[in-house]
This record gives C-alpha cells, sequence and structure tokens, in this order.
C-alpha cells in the first residue's frame, strides 16, 4: 500500500471520527435544550392552568407575578429551541417531527406571553365583571369600549396559536410529548374564552348604544310549543337601548303580527324543502329554520310589515330561561302567584294555561312577567356576575339566540353559539336533533324525548347512528280535562289530545345519509342540504303516553380521528332532552 493510499485512508478515519463526534456533541446538546424546553414548557402550562382562578380572585399582582413566570418559562422554551444545531436536528427522520413540534409550541407560548397575556393581565382589573352592571337601568360600556383593542391583539395571538397547533406533528419521544400536550390543552381553552371576549367587547358597546340608539326585537320562546330553537315566540318585547341604557318601547304577543300571503324574505332551499315558506309568512314558524339568521331576519321583516318598526336585530330566548334569570333576580310577586327559579317552566308552561281560559288575559300575564323580570334584571340590584352565570347556563344549553341587521357585526356573531344552535364542526363532530309541533298546541310541555349516538370508527368509513325516542307524558284524558287553547282548539285533522311532530335529524359535515327507519318501516321521508350537512325529516302523530322511534344512520367519507370529540344538540324543550353517546370498541 502507497504512503498516499495510507493517508488517504488515515484523513477518512479521522474524518469519520470528527463527524461522530460532532453528532454526539450535537445529539448531547439538543438532548440537554429538549430537557429545558420540557421542563420550561410543563411549568409554563401550571403557571398558565392558575390564571382563570388569580383573574376571578381580582388580585393584580398576583395575576401580574403569573404572567411574568409564564413569560420567562415561555422565553427559556423558545431559547432552548431556536439554535442552528436544534433546527438542523429537525431534519432527522423520525426524531425531527418532534423537535419541530416542541420549537413551534415554545414559539406560540412566546407569542401568547408577548402579544395576549401580558397584555391581558395588564387591563384585567379594569374590565372586573364584579365591577360591571347596571345603575339606574344602564350598563356603563366604557370598560369594554378601552378594552377592546387590547383584547382584539390578544385574540389574534391565540388564533394564531390555534392555527399551529392544528397543524402541529404529533410527538412521540416520551421526552417532549408529555409537556407538548399539556400545554396546548390549556391554551386551546383559553383560545376559546379570549374570542369570546373579543366578540363582546367588540360587538356589545355598538349593539348597547354606544354609538347611537339601537331598537331590537326580543322573542320569547314558548317550549311548550316546539320549534327548531326552542319554541314559537309567544310573549315578545320591543327593546330600545342608547349608551347602555335600556327600555322597553312596546310589548307584543304573536296576534300582533299580520299572516302574510308571501314569505317576506328569500328563504333558503333547504328551509323551503323541509318547512315549506311558512317561517316567512307566520311569527310562529319563524323559529322552525336551522339557519337562526334566516328566522330572525324574517321574524324582524313581520314585525315592520306589521307594526312599521324596524329594529337593528333580533334576541330570542326561552321559557325555561327565565327560570334561570330568577335564580340571579330573586322570585317576583304577582299576588296570586310568587315566580321562581323552581316554579317558572310549570307554571309558565302549564298551570297558567289551566288556570287563564282568556287568550288576552293570559297574553297579559305573560306581558307582566316579561316586564317585571326585564326591570329586576335592569335595576341595578342583582349583580352582573350572577345575572352572567344565568345567561352563560341558557347559551350552553342552546336557549339564547342573537341576530343582527349590521353586517359588520353580525359576521362577528356568526360561527358562536349566539348564531346557530349548531356550530360548524370546527372542534367536534356534531350531530342535530330538532323538533317542530304541527299541532298548534301546547302539549309539548310533555314531551320526554331520548336520543343515543352510536359512533362507529374502527373501520374505514366510520358511521354515526342516531336514534331518536320520542316519548310524551300528555294525561291519557287530555282531551276532556286540558284546555282547547292547550290542546290546540282542533285545527289541525290531528285527534284532540294528540300530537303531530316533525322531526329533524342532521349529519355531520360532509357526511353522507346511509340508511333509516321509523318504527321499524321505511315510510316516505324528506330530506334536504344544509350547506354540506344531510338532513333527513319525518312527521308522526303521537297518542297520549305514546311513543315513537326513528333511527338514522350516517356514514363519513373518509377514516376520522378516533380522538376527536362528538357532539349531539337538539331543540331545548322545557327539561333537557337525554342523550347517550356509545363508541364502538376497536379491539381486536
Amino acid at each position: 500500500m502507497t504512503t498516499t493510499a495510507r493517508r488517504r485512508i488515515l484523513w477518512t478515519f479521522v474524518g469519520v471520527g470528527i463527524f461522530i463526534l460532532l453528532t454526539a456533541a450535537a445529539a448531547l446538546w439538543t438532548l440537554s435544550r429538549a430537557q429545558i424546553a420540557r421542563d420550561s414548557l410543563e411549568s409554563a402550562a401550571e403557571v398558565a392552568a392558575t390564571f382563570p382562578a388569580l383573574l376571578e380572585a381580582g388580585d393584580p399582582a398576583a395575576s401580574a407575578a403569573a404572567a411574568d413566570a409564564f413569560a420567562a418559562d415561555a422565553r427559556t422554551a423558545r431559547d432552548a429551541t431556536s439554535d442552528p444545531v436544534w433546527r438542523l436536528a429537525e431534519f432527522v427522520p423520525w426524531l425531527g417531527s418532534n423537535l419541530t413540534a416542541v420549537r413551534e409550541v415554545s414559539e406560540i407560548a412566546d407569542d401568547l406571553a408577548v402579544s395576549a397575556i401580558s397584555p391581558l393581565v395588564a387591563i384585567a382589573d379594569d374590565i372586573d365583571i364584579a365591577r360591571l352592571g347596571f345603575t339606574e337601568g344602564r350598563l356603563d360600556l366604557t370598560p369594554l369600549v378601552d378594552a377592546a383593542p387590547v383584547v382584539e391583539k390578544a385574540n389574534d395571538a391565540f388564533q394564531r396559536s390555534v392555527d399551529t397547533v392544528r397543524d402541529l406533528p404529533e410527538p412521540t419521544v416520551p421526552l417532549v410529548a408529555g409537556a407538548v400536550d399539556r400545554l396546548t390543552e390549556v391554551l386551546l381553552p383559553a383560545a376559546t374564552a379570549v374570542d369570546a371576549l373579543d366578540r363582546a367587547a367588540a360587538l356589545f358597546p355598538a349593539m348597547l348604544g354606544a354609538d347611537g340608539p339601537r331598537t331590537y326585537l326580543l322573542l320569547m320562546l314558548n317550549n311548550a310549543e316546539a320549534r327548531t330553537y326552542g319554541g314559537i315566540p309567544g310573549a315578545g318585547a320591543v327593546i330600545t337601548v342608547e349608551d347602555g341604557r335600556v327600555g322597553i318601547e312596546r310589548q307584543l304577543s304573536s296576534g300582533d303580527y299580520v299572516i302574510e300571503k308571501e314569505s317576506v324574505i328569500p328563504l333558503s332551499p333547504s328551509t323551503i324543502a323541509l318547512f315549506a315558506d311558512l317561517p316567512g309568512r307566520y311569527i310562529q314558524n319563524t323559529m322552525s329554520p336551522l339557519p337562526f339568521a334566516e328566522g330572525a331576519s324574517a321574524a324582524a321583516a313581520l314585525l315592520e310589515r306589521s307594526t312599521g318598526i324596524a329594529v337593528d336585530g333580533v334576541i330570542a330566548i326561552d321559557t325555561t330561561s327565565l327560570g334561570y334569570l330568577l335564580e340571579a333576580t330573586g322570585p317576583l310577586d304577582f299576588g296570586s302567584v310568587v315566580l321562581d327559579s323552581g316554579n317558572a317552566v310549570d307554571i309558565l308552561l302549564s298551570v297558567a294555561y289551566r288556570e287563564i281560559q282568556e287568550p288576552t288575559v293570559l297574553d297579559a300575564f305573560f306581558s307582566a312577567v316579561t316586564l317585571r323580570l326585564f326591570e329586576s334584571v335592569t335595576s341595578g340590584q342583582v349583580g352582573l356576575p350572577n345575572l352572567l352565570t344565568s345567561v352563560e347556563r341558557a347559551l350552553d344549553e342552546h336557549r339564547l339566540h342573537v341576530w343582527s341587521a349590521h353586517p359588520e357585526e353580525q359576521e362577528r356573531i356568526e360561527g358562536s353559539e349566539l348564531e346557530t344552535i349548531l356550530l360548524p364542526d370546527d372542534d367536534a363532530t356534531r350531530v342535530g336533533v330538532f323538533f317542530n309541533d304541527l299541532t298548534g298546541a301546547k302539549l309539548d310541555y310533555y314531551a320526554d324525548p331520548n336520543v343515543t349516538l352510536e359512533v362507529d370508527e374502527c373501520g374505514a368509513t366510520p358511521t354515526a347512528r342516531v336514534t331518536v325516542n320520542w316519548t310524551n307524558t300528555i294525561p291519557a284524558d287530555a282531551a276532556t280535562s286540558l284546555p282547547s287553547y292547550v290542546n290546540g282548539f282542533g285545527l289541525t285533522d290531528t285527534p284532540i289530545g294528540e300530537t303531530l311532530t316533525r322531526l329533524t335529524v342532521v349529519g355531520p359535515q360532509g357526511w353522507t345519509l346511509q340508511d333509516y327507519s321509523f318504527d321499524d318501516a321505511r315510510p316516505g321521508v324528506q330530506s334536504a342540504q344544509y350547506d354540506d350537512r344531510t338532513a333527513l325529516q319525518t312527521e308522526f302523530v303521537t297518542t297520549a303516553g305514546g311513543s315513537h322511534t326513528l333511527v338514522v344512520e350516517f356514514a363519513g367519507t373518509v377514516a376520522s380521528d378516533p380522538e376527536r370529540v362528538w357532539d349531539l344538540v337538539s331543540t331545548p324543550l322545557a327539561r333537557s332532552t337525554n342523550v347517550e353517546f356509545i363508541s364502538a370498541s376497536c379491539d381486536g
């Protein structure tokens, strides 16, 4: 072997040795930095988890200290994952995706610390909910107006974090996976909360008249006669607001609206397919369409044609929610009856109908309840935190909805619980079950439906089976024991004391209708498309104390994520519908 050849081999070994040493050094360096990032992210997650309690306690100093601690942890994690060696290591197969996830989460945390958490903590005391409230019928809007720019910037940062998290590679190395998962578990719910705060800060001042007077139609939905969004609009009111001061301009009943020969607004093809043009002609049917904006705009148009009053928006709240508000306001004494949170549903949806036979007197009673409750809420004697707890419960149960006639405001409302009963499938796979009474009666007070959702995601094509058991507890002698007003005056061919119900089942976005049965048969049904959702609808008569069962099966087009959350929403009736989830076991 020549000297040149020996030198070449020697230098080759030297080169390989240097490469191994450098690789080992880089690996050790990256490992040490990963440990630093892991510890910092876990610490940041623990600190972030304390923010809700600290802010609720109203301790600015403790909140600021926590924000500083979170920022320090986030900066440490970002510094540990931003050097050239780390970025180079991200190209290593298998390991690289883990390092990328850690780096991106560290960048998210640091961005949130600077752009969101510290600024929000700085103004938290100024928008302390406990400080807000009605004073002599007026709600001070100044704190929300002042906070709006800061909240908007913070929300932008949180939504950036959500977008990044959704695209993150799934970490598989235990060293870092736990820290990444823990921080994202804390941040995602926080992003939802900040988004809601941003909507409120942007919407409420203008909607409550900060920029000029506003007028709204308030619809009180009667759950005893079901519609998709809870019930028919019964009692209601025209509300005026200006600079946070709220007043009632006029009280309404369904009799104040003219029945139109044609729809007062263009209805969507899906609404026409399922409900014909009735939602655009009768105020009682405006709460049937699945798009709340469609029904609300029809109600506003019907009001203007009937009374000449134009409104800036529509607020719909159901009777059951009034009971929640009474938890905050306390009982209301009407002399012959004391209305409280425990008896409100029974009195307003059952007892009043049995004891007050004259419809005009009944309307007057409902109007009096609406006025007294409104006066109690705006009196300044009820703390806003208690009211917000009641409102939050109503929102959670899909009993409160809002539509704005101002496009820029409606755009902010869209995609939220305020806007629709069936949210987009962004954070969950959703199914809807909705009821509409066709009897013209008040017998849905006795409705007792049960819904089961069975999900099988084990195969290449996932399926979802929805079983709806519609049962009522109507008295056997309802035809003679209940007033005509409750039984519907015999307005339809349905026998007195029985109900004619329209049941609509809506599948997840992008899923297709696979099969259905009604009481083990396959009668004719209606179907329609709501955007990319398939809806199936049927109608049936139920005798007093009777029941029926509808089964609908949907199929997905591709395998779904087994970790994805499922959600089933249904028409809010007098009492909550019992819902059961069953997930197929994929073992074996």
